[in-house]
């Protein structure tokens, strides 16, 4: 045959799927079949923020909110500092929202690329110095127990929301809010604080800002990639519906302007890396001056500014990445990972470009830039393959350059690091030389139907699991025993229309070159990824096996 498939392993379902099904029912299938406990799948089919996860309910968050309750009771400012991503942003967005709501001064400090990530003893004694002794930390912190112990000694009141993993020995009196803690469901800052805020009596009279919030929310969830379940699904869920009505005037003109509906890609692609460009190329403060801006026409002015900041972005992305590519070139050998460093490289540029470069070359990629110190950036092309595991297998294999990370951290398909810079040529070397066992790609498929008979009900429950992303896949489908024969193609052959049920259901083949003549005189069994749109549902071809003897 001159085709090449199956390209893929098929996992299929553990159960079997069974006619007339109900729409909970169909969703309720592919929940269960993924494993998900069942806390989850209740709260996965009844989105309501009564469904909150109640373990965010806790001593340490009782105990952080008696610290948020006298801070706000205080007659002096509150200090904010939050971090340079849409997560940062968003978290300080969300606070200084429900305070100004409250008419509570605060002043915020964001950080820049160049400042690096995380609270510090010298912001502390920034707030120290304007007369600040109560401070508010979003989105880090949870290993920073010197700067804790520092402002003991400053006598300052510290509190902390943040959802990195925490590494260090906590202090016992230490105001911290993370789920790591106690195991809860996974937030982003953002949502942590949205959570914590709700938790506040006062909060019942603060019903007239909570759309607000919701949105910021929801930017910042999605920014921060969180997997879309539990509060982080419930957060999405509600805050994608708000923001077709949003309450945020910059937002709405963004959004009207530029799209005519709103769905979870429109904030990773074009709102995300919107408010991103601000603290990746510029300050992060003109993007949350955008997010807390009330005036319309302001508001139009600053997302001018930030659009131009994304322009620049995507060029210097794009200058920086053929150089990356020249260097590639000269290279004699492909290691299974890429260690590279580049000249001048501004850091807020380094992770988007290590992400596509990772995706271009279907490896781990690792990328990095400076002179004495060397700030970087790894990102995994999402095939499964863990940077901290490797990190650690790779450090495991040659200890003698532990010693030359200054730091590491992130989680499985992205992370951030510092080295030496004299140690990048034994680094380089030690990372190449590590092999990564190939693996032929698994596809999970989610549920199996013969042919295209299919009910309309599961077309409702697909539509039901909006929005997919991380921790919620798009639904695998397996049709079994089809013929390639029938189908319609566009003019310029770039889509198959192998079979409609209307005209906005539609099963195609994105590249005709995937179907042969022996392709078209046999049955297979096919895997196809449902991509939920606004108007409809597109299945697209994955993968086929070839029925043998046309029996089953």
């Amino acid at each position: 045959m001159d085709y090449d498939l199956p390209r893929y392993r098929w996992r299929k379902p553990l159960s079997s799927y069974v006619k007339g099904k109900s729409v909970q029912e169909f969703v309720r299938f592919i929940l269960e079949n993924r494993q998900l406990p069942e806390s989850y799948i209740v709260r996965f089919l009844n989105v309501s923020i009564d469904n909150f996860d109640n373990k965010f309910e806790n001593n340490y968050t009782e105990r952080a909110l008696d610290v948020f309750k006298k801070m706000i009771s205080a007659d002096e400012p509150i200090g904010i500092f939050g971090d340079y991503d849409a997560d940062g942003i968003t978290s300080v967005a969300i606070l200084g929202t429900f305070l100004s709501y409250l008419n509570k001064k605060f002043i915020f400090k964001l950080p820049t690329r160049d400042e690096g990530y995380g609270i510090r003893v010298d912001i502390l004694e920034f707030f120290r110095d304007l007369g600040i002794k109560n401070i508010i930390v979003l989105d880090s912190g949870s290993n920073s127990r010197e700067v804790w112990l520092a402002a003991k000694e400053m006598k300052l009141n510290l509190l902390y929301l943040d959802h990195h993993e925490i590494l260090c020995d906590l202090d016992r009196e230490i105001n911290l809010v993370n789920p790591h803690m106690w195991g809860g469901d996974l937030l982003c800052s953002a949502g942590i604080i949205l959570r914590f805020l709700m938790l506040l009596d006062m909060f019942n009279s603060c019903c007239d800002i909570f759309p607000t919030l919701l949105e910021l929310a929801t930017i910042g969830t999605v920014g921060d990639s969180i997997e879309l379940l539990g509060d982080s699904r419930i957060i999405v869920k509600l805050g994608l519906n708000q923001l077709r009505k949003s309450t945020i005037p910059g937002i709405r003109n963004f959004f009207n302007v530029k799209l005519l509906y709103i769905t979870i890609e429109d904030l990773m692609f074009y709102l995300v890396p919107l408010i991103n460009s601000a603290g990746r190329i510029g300050k992060p403060d003109l993007a949350l001056s955008f997010l807390l801006e009330k005036d319309l026409r302001k508001s139009i002015e600053k997302c001018t500014l930030l659009e131009t900041l994304n322009q620049k972005r995507k060029a210097m992305q794009s200058q920086f990445f053929s150089t990356c590519i020249n260097i590639l070139n000269e290279s004699l050998y492909s290691p299974s990972v890429h260690f590279l460093k580049i000249d001048n490289c501004p850091k807020g540029i380094i992770g988007p470009l290590a992400a596509r470069l990772a995706c271009s070359y279907n490896k781990p990629f690792f990328l990095c830039s400076g002179d004495q110190l060397l700030y970087g950036s790894g990102r995994s092309p999402g095939n499964d393959v863990d940077l901290i595991d490797l990190y650690n297998q790779v450090t495991s294999e040659y200890p003698a350059i532990n010693s030359s990370f200054i730091n590491f951290g992130g989680h499985q398909g992205a992370v951030g690091f510092t080295l030496k810079g004299n140690a990048f040529p034994e680094i380089k070397k030690s990372f190449e030389r590590f092999r990564i066992r190939e693996r032929i790609p698994i596809l999970n498929i989610d549920i199996s139907f013969d042919g295209f008979s299919i009910d309309d009900n599961f077309f409702r429950a697909l539509m039901a699991m909006t929005p997919f992303g991380f921790g919620n896949q798009r639904v695998l489908v397996c049709t079994r025993g089809i013929e390639f024969k029938d189908f319609e193609s566009s003019a310029d052959y770039s889509e198959i229309v192998v079979f409609k049920h209307y005209n906005n259901i539609r099963w195609i083949i994105k590249n005709n070159r995937q179907i042969s003549k022996s392709l078209l005189n046999a049955k297979f069994d096919a895997v196809w990824e449902a991509k939920v749109k606004i108007d409809g549902i597109d299945f697209e071809f994955l993968d086929a096996k070839m029925v043998f003897l046309n029996c089953y």
